[in-house]
């Protein structure tokens, strides 16, 4: 069980009077009322050294409430004083903002104000810090995530054992899960964070307590709809600005998920010839006909780029690209050997003219091209799957005792287990292990 540990030595940190800012900002955006660039939803201007982080924000409209939690276990008080941990809670929280509704949470929850100025000052102490229980924050965050409210967790991610041990973590949670998104259907954001931590690590496993000063991850959860969580991506949890950041996972309910694709008819991925089939000048191209392969010295195969739109996805840009996270039908002798961005083809590029040509016309708005090859059996109905697979990242993160735990950075106790259980609601839930399906029709 989580442990509370003694308060070390605490640094204040000033702060200039958001009032006084705000009038410098308004005076400044008067005078220069001249410029023609499209104002963004958020201002932010952070100044920033080894002890201050200053953040100033807009009031966000698309938020009705942003429930802020921030888990107040023992275990927690170890990154109070890391750098990249201070910095990321000043970029994160703006107790300033009237929608802004911070907690402190363990087995329950305690409403709180002025909570960066607690997490400042080592101030964090409330009933119940001896334990925490995931099952009820998780819960109560999809809980208070509805409309257009916005969830964030902070946590150290450490599941402190119910009876039963670590086997039943990830069943419990699948469960808690389960019954949250039947009764609000949202999307789950976790980004792994690091930094230092400093003081007693309290161990789940049967060994004892031990003083660490070393690197510890810990993570941040968003709760909310599609479109909060977006909106809170672009400008609350800005994951470029977030000092430690590590790897992020989305988890979100993908019934009824379809995009636009269209095969490239001309373009540097084109190899060996084909033409399309009924697709008018303004239509998608999904079928194509009299297919060649390419000959090569002693190789022979068709190759082509696929235009897709994900524009309108909840995952995350690195699973996009990755290779292996795609299926290809057996059917055809087909393989995904590359999925390319269109925002990194070259300005020169016969690629880069076929996309402008297709968002110019309206047919589609392209943000990744998808290679594919076949040397033999390249006839027949080509489908291609995004598989929903659990995050490599995530697989990796956790261990199943932490009596070792001086000099591991990287991983957290039971953490892949309270994942996997979130994980598999969603699949419960969807009722599917992929995506979506794109489908493309090859004949002589």
């Amino acid at each position: 069980m989580k442990k509370l540990m003694n308060k070390g030595m605490k640094d204040k940190i000033y702060k200039i009077s958001f009032n006084c800012i705000l009038m410098a900002l308004i005076t400044l955006s008067i005078s220069s009322c001249a410029s023609d660039k499209k104002p963004d939803n958020s201002t932010k201007t952070t100044i920033e050294d080894s002890t201050e982080v200053i953040t100033i924000r807009e009031p966000l409209e698309t938020f009705n409430e942003i429930n802020f939690y921030f888990e107040n276990s023992g275990s927690m008080n170890g990154y109070l004083e890391g750098k990249n941990f201070k910095q990321t809670m000043h970029r994160i929280i703006d107790d300033e903002n009237p929608s802004f509704k911070p907690y402190f949470v363990n087995t329950k929850e305690y409403p709180t104000s002025n909570i960066l100025s607690k997490i400042d000052n080592n101030n964090i102490v409330t009933n119940g810090t001896n334990s925490s229980d995931h099952q009820f924050i998780f819960t109560n965050a999809i809980k208070n995530a509805v409309g257009n409210n916005l969830s964030i967790v902070v946590t150290d991610g450490i599941y402190s054992m119910p009876k039963g041990g670590v086997d039943i973590v990830e069943v419990e949670i699948e469960k808690s899960f389960v019954k949250a998104l039947n009764d609000n259907a949202i999307e789950t954001v976790v980004l792994k964070m690091a930094s230092n931590y400093k003081g007693t690590y309290y161990t789940e496993s049967n060994c004892e307590n031990v003083p660490i000063d070393q690197e510890r991850p810990y993570y941040i959860l968003l709760f909310g709809n599609k479109q909060t969580i977006d909106k809170a991506l672009e400008n609350i949890v800005v994951i470029e600005r977030l000092e430690g950041f590590k790897q992020q996972a989305r988890f979100f309910l993908t019934n009824n998920l379809k995009i636009d694709y269209t095969v490239i008819t001309q373009g540097e991925e084109k190899k060996g010839s084909f033409r399309k089939v009924g697709a008018k000048m303004h239509e998608l191209v999904k079928e194509i006909e009299d297919a060649e392969r390419y000959e090569s010295l002693n190789n022979k195969y068709l190759q082509f780029g696929i235009a897709v739109d994900y524009n309108n996805l909840s995952i995350p840009e690195q699973y996009l690209v990755e290779t292996e996270n795609y299926f290809v039908d057996e059917d055809t002798g087909y393989d995904v050997i590359e999925i390319k961005p269109t925002s990194n083809l070259s300005s020169a590029s016969l690629s880069q003219y076929s996309i402008k040509q297709l968002t110019s016309k309206n047919i589609i708005k392209p943000t990744h091209i998808i290679i594919v090859k076949a040397e033999r059996n390249i006839l027949g109905n080509l489908k291609i799957q995004l598989k929903n697979k659990f995050p490599t990242w995530i697989s990796v993160a956790g261990q199943e005792e932490d009596c070792d735990i001086k000099g591991n950075t990287s991983q957290t106790f039971a953490f892949d287990k309270l994942m996997t259980g979130i994980s598999k609601a969603y699949e419960i839930i969807t009722k599917k292990d992929e995506y979506f399906e794109i489908e493309i029709k090859i004949k002589n």
